[in-house]
């Protein structure tokens, strides 16, 4: 590939998570699913095995969950950076008010705001196959006053 081509490779790469985040930041997951692969896998890192699963089925549980527990859940994507040919690394402060418990974190009214870092692969398509999600579950819960 010329470098030209892996520019826009990277640009086109980085276009669909940041999309993808963008509809997070509008609670829109039926819009989040849109650019994932129906097969693709998900793995929410702090969970250990429970976190994870299918991104049809986990992923959408969970973030349809957030959004119902955290009502004004919001994003700020900080940095999108395309690694190797298939692959973004995305910097992402998610922030909310708690209002419901939220697996097994009470609903204290507390507020979090929460470094994330999601690692996407992609297919060819430009449609996610994999999301990797790490953040500091202990200072989330500490924040919320769990």
């Amino acid at each position: 590939m010329t470098s030209a081509i892996k520019e826009q490779h990277a640009l086109s790469l980085k276009n669909a998570c940041v999309s993808f985040i963008f509809a997070y930041q509008q609670k829109n997951v039926d819009k989040m699913l849109g650019f994932c692969d129906p097969d693709g896998t998900i793995y929410f890192k702090p969970l250990g095995e429970a976190g994870k699963g299918k991104i049809h089925e986990l992923g959408k549980g969970i973030w349809t969950a957030l959004i119902d527990c955290f009502p004004d859940i919001d994003n700020t994507l900080d940095a999108a950076v395309a690694e190797g040919e298939d692959s973004v690394r995305c910097q992402v402060v998610i922030r909310g008010t708690q209002e419901k418990d939220f697996g097994d974190i009470p609903n204290k009214g507390g507020h979090f705001d929460s470094d994330h870092i999601f690692i996407f692969r992609l297919n060819p398509d430009n449609k996610i196959t994999d999301i990797q999600i790490s953040w500091d579950h202990d200072d989330l819960k500490r924040q919320l006053g769990s």
